[in-house]
């Protein structure tokens, strides 16, 4: 049995899910941008997994060259990315001095990521496509843990946004570390590691959706009352 197929197939589904319980609930009249724009990163992932299925599916494997499926997850964050950048922060964070020390914890995240790259990427016998690939998802994972950590440890300005979402925040932090931990398991193809890292990627993906549903809800409850 080929376990980076079934990995991936596992993601696939779960992402899948996902992107219909996203699509259901924020693609409609005067629902939230930033829940459509995480549906649309599952989309990327889901899009992104049926490269690699196809793939392996043909007879090929994922580390003798550079995949397309990889793009549909450097997608993916930026649909993450731009979620909180673009529509959340600007709730968040007026910019204040007040809030200095909030900003400056959030880059412990961005900072532990690109710590990391040298130890996973450029230590063994790692191929120069592997390196550059992991150089690119480190990046990335670096932008996007800034936000969730800040927004998980930032006070509440605008009627409880940055409570309701937390524990979605907290998720997408651990799906940053297993994308992390998956790109490193196939560098050094590792399929019971690749299998693993996977399976809990999917566990995060399929409950983020209902958490994000679920915080908005609350906030506009909490925003109504006030």
């Amino acid at each position: 049995m080929n376990l980076y197929l079934v990995a991936n197939l596992i993601v696939c589904v779960c992402a899948f899910v996902a992107f219909v319980i996203g699509a259901m609930q924020f693609f409609r009249p005067r629902k939230a941008l930033y829940g459509q724009m995480i549906t649309l990163a599952m989309l990327c992932i889901v899009i992104g997994r049926l490269f690699n299925i196809v793939r392996i599916a043909s007879g090929g494997d994922l580390q003798d060259r550079f995949q397309l499926g990889f793009l549909g997850i450097i997608g993916s964050f930026m649909f993450f990315f731009s979620s909180n950048y673009g529509t959340l922060d600007s709730l968040v964070d007026d910019k204040s001095k007040e809030y200095r020390k909030y900003r400056l914890i959030g880059m412990l995240a961005p900072i532990a990521f690109l710590a990391s790259y040298y130890p996973l990427f450029m230590t063994g016998e790692v191929s120069l496509m592997w390196r550059f690939e992991g150089g690119v998802l480190i990046f990335f994972t670096a932008l996007c843990s800034y936000f969730h950590l800040k927004h998980l440890i930032f006070p509440d300005i605008d009627y409880g946004v940055v409570r309701s979402l937390r524990p979605y925040n907290f998720l997408a932090l651990l799906y940053m570390l297993s994308s992390t931990f998956e790109c490193y398991a196939l560098s050094r193809d590792n399929e019971v590691l690749t299998l693993v890292a996977c399976i809990c990627s999917s566990v995060f993906l399929i409950i983020m959706m209902p958490l994000i549903s679920r915080g908005l809800k609350r906030w506009k409850v909490r925003r109504a009352k006030n």
